[in-house]
């Protein structure tokens, strides 16, 4: 029942029904209404009268309540509050009239008979359906996981997902991988990868028909939806919109669409990103960059906002609402902040700036982000040493104890590319490998092009208990509320 969970959720127009047929196999007594408009003639040759036979003693029914995990057209199975799981026969039952009841939902139901875990019970009807809760939290959700956070209306459908996946299952979800030059398909099945990063090569002279095709066959390959990523910034950086064929020109820097016409350049610029980039199936954005820089020197500059803190985070609050107003996540990076550190994809970075300097300045577009309701923070690899003096950013658990506790951020936490040099090339003295360290750090995605390595890493530091199972569900499960927020499940 594994993926049938997830597949489920996708046939929101499941109606149960309010007409309840008594089972004939139940032995239980049925009024029906004849289809025929001509009435029963009251002069008909009487029928031979039966000899008298005892009353059949009535089946006792029992009612149970639980939460919906998953159905078709004769099955259903509900989770109870002593979390059991059972399955229901409902073949023979016509019923129609009540509204839609979806996976997540609470209800009670009539059965007869012994109820057993390993097969079907029989339900002789459905009375009384109490919808006790729609698109509300479980009372089975950890207490620990109520947090009240950016993806909470998610919270009780992502749960009744996660309980339905395989341990191999979430450690594919992790996986944010760059996408192959071939077998594209196959490793998302392989792999149960949770999205694609997307890049130049991808697009390069397609067509958007052609781009269309190809994300809706991964998509079609995968029981779980599919993140599809892109870095499409504007300016130095355009995944997509340096193919002519899917825009005319590609994406002007935030940089010199301020200088065109200010916040109203860069909030229509935004929307139009969000329209694109939806329209070719693609639903996550690695932008808006959150980096204050104000000095051309700097590595970052250029692909920055170009501006002091509250300027910054203005423009990083303008296009993140315009990209997630249109189920299009944004990904503000690259937390803590550049600043004037160096290039990150040749080689190792030490941030010295003290913690203050941070708060006042590089901190305050991620805070503002977050206050604004932002889905997703990507981590740098700089060594901030005011955080954590020996490992980068993205490795360090107290970096991301930093932004959870002290910035109260509940959304997506993911590393930058951990193929880059300042992680690839750089030895650290870790007892675990890079992908098992970015986990045990407290990134819920891992962005990663080696992502066949990265998944069996992972999956034996779970199995030999490295990585707890608390751990893996509690990032899986941020995952799963955020692509129902995102509208794929």
């Amino acid at each position: 029942m594994r993926a049938a969970a997830i597949r489920g959720f996708l046939r929101r127009g499941f109606l149960l029904s309010l007409t309840l047929l008594l089972l004939g196999a139940a032995g239980c007594h049925m009024e029906t209404t004849s289809s025929s408009s001509t009435p029963v003639s009251s002069s008909a040759s009487p029928s031979p009268t039966p000899s008298a036979t005892p009353a059949p003693t009535p089946v006792a029914e029992e009612k149970i309540s639980g939460m919906l995990l998953d159905f078709s057209d004769v099955l259903f199975t509900i989770r109870t509050d002593d979390e059991e799981e059972y399955t229901f026969y409902i073949g023979g039952i016509t019923i129609t009239g009540l509204p839609g009841i979806y996976i997540g939902d609470r209800f009670t139901i009539s059965y007869t008979g012994e109820l057993d875990s390993e097969k079907p019970t029989q339900i002789v009807k459905v009375s009384a359906v109490e919808k006790i809760e729609e698109a509300e939290e479980s009372d089975s959700i950890p207490l620990a996981w109520k947090d009240n956070g950016v993806f909470a209306s998610c919270y009780s459908k992502a749960y009744v997902a996660l309980q339905s996946l395989s341990v191999e299952e979430k450690v594919g979800q992790l996986l944010l991988g760059r996408v192959p030059e071939s077998q594209a398909g196959s490793d998302v099945v392989t792999y149960h990868l949770g999205g694609y990063v997307t890049f130049g090569r991808d697009y390069e002279e397609k067509t958007r028909w052609q781009v269309q095709n190809m994300i809706q066959g991964w998509q079609s390959a995968a029981q779980i939806p599919l993140l599809i990523a892109v870095d499409e910034e504007g300016g130095d950086v355009v995944r997509i919109s340096s193919n002519s064929n899917l825009r005319g020109v590609p994406f002007r820097s935030p940089q010199l669409l301020f200088s065109m016409g200010g916040m109203g350049m860069i909030r229509s610029d935004a929307k139009e990103k969000a329209q694109l980039l939806g329209d070719l199936g693609v639903n996550v954005n690695l932008a808006p960059v959150a980096d204050v820089s104000t000095d051309p020197n700097d590595f970052i500059y250029s692909r920055s906002f170009g501006q002091g803190a509250e300027e910054t985070a203005e423009y990083v609050v303008t296009a993140m609402e315009q990209f997630q107003k249109q189920k299009i996540s944004a990904v503000l990076k690259h937390f803590p902040g550049y600043g004037s550190n160096s290039d990150t994809h040749a080689g190792a970075s030490i941030d010295k700036r003290t913690l203050a300097e941070l708060k006042n300045r590089d901190l305050v577009p991620f805070q503002q982000g977050i206050d604004e309701g932002a889905y997703a923070i990507m981590v740098s690899h700089n060594t901030v040493t005011c955080m954590d003096e020996k490992l980068p950013a993205s490795l360090s658990p107290a970096v991301h104890k930093y932004l959870r506790e002290n910035m109260g951020f509940t959304g997506i936490i993911m590393t930058d590319d951990l193929s880059m040099e300042a992680i690839a090339g750089q030895d650290f003295g870790l007892e675990h490998d890079v992908y098992v360290q970015a986990v045990l750090a407290g990134n819920d995605v891992i962005l990663c092009s080696n992502y066949q390595t990265a998944y069996q890493s992972i999956l034996d530091a779970v199995n030999d208990g490295t990585i707890s199972e608390e751990r893996l569900n509690r990032s899986v499960f941020r995952i799963l509320s955020w692509k129902c927020m995102l509208n794929l499940m």
